[in-house]
């Protein structure tokens, strides 16, 4: 029979591996969208507006911090959240351009496909506070 530290410690596993799948789908769509943005066949619109390109590059920095997670967790999941937290409030603010209002609404930052990036992020950061109170009571022990 397990432990009572056994399941905390087997949680902290499942909770850590959840992250790193979900920043790994997360990373992947965006480098998909990306990617068949760049292939398109037919001739590019218009020039993209800078406030547009600031958010693409956000959005790339997070892609590359969710798989700098993948190695070194506190790095990732802090320059995952500070490009997530940037875009955010590019998007609060209302600034890109398209059928995105901004502000507290359903095409602002209450869109659900933007809130989903903050998972991996939030469970990073969960990982972490569980490892650090572990660590704190087995202080506490010896």
């Amino acid at each position: 029979m397990k432990t009572g530290r056994e399941r905390k410690i087997a949680a902290i596993v499942v909770i850590r591996w959840s992250a790193r799948v979900l920043g790994l789908i997360m990373a992947g769509f965006l480098l998909l969208m990306f990617i068949g943005q760049s292939l398109e066949s037919y001739p590019p619109s218009e020039t993209i507006a800078p406030i547009a390109a600031i958010g693409l590059a956000l959005m790339g920095i997070y892609a590359v911090a969710m798989f700098l997670a993948l190695k070194w967790e506190r790095l990732g999941s802090f320059l995952g959240a500070a490009a997530l937290g940037s875009f955010f409030v590019i998007l609060f603010l209302g600034l890109l351009p398209g059928n995105i209002s901004g502000g507290f609404s359903s095409k602002g930052i209450l869109n659900p496909l933007f809130l989903a990036f903050w998972l991996p992020i939030l469970l990073y950061l969960l990982c972490r506070g569980l490892e650090k109170r572990e660590r704190k009571r087995k202080k506490e022990v010896l």
